[in-house]
């Protein structure tokens, strides 16, 4: 594959952009960004994606809505949902929903790493 791979993430604070933006270097990650629901769905209908990492909460929508799409841009498309609140219920309901994984805040840069680097194990062999 020619240049790096790319990786969505839809956060709307640009504090957890800025901070997720300096982990996926180390993985060789482009990180495509989306502050919004119609921003992320523009992304994955115009662009490859590896990975999404979304947050629980967007200003137009959740990560309710963007796992369809997620899943209609290509079925094995992992999801990694984050959230400012840990909320057992939450990680229930987005892992019946699809999604590849759960992490609340506040998270550790291994463990963060490690999410990325399992969810990437998977995806890139479709990809």
């Amino acid at each position: 594959m020619i240049g790096r791979t790319r990786v969505l993430i839809a956060l709307s604070d640009p504090a957890s952009r800025r901070a997720l933006s300096n982990i996926l270097p180390q993985h060789d990650l482009e990180p495509v960004f989306a502050a919004t629901l119609s921003e992320a769905r523009a992304v994955l209908a115009s662009e490859r994606v590896a990975l999404v990492v979304c947050e629980d909460i967007l200003i137009d929508g959740s990560y309710r809505d963007l796992l369809p799409v997620a899943q209609a841009a290509r079925g094995d498309l992992p999801v990694v949902v984050t959230s400012r609140v840990d909320n057992p219920e939450e990680y229930l309901e987005a892992m019946k929903l699809g999604a590849f994984d759960y992490v609340a805040a506040p998270f550790s840069r291994t463990e963060l790493d490690r999410i990325v680097h399992n969810a990437l194990s998977r995806a890139l062999v479709a990809f």
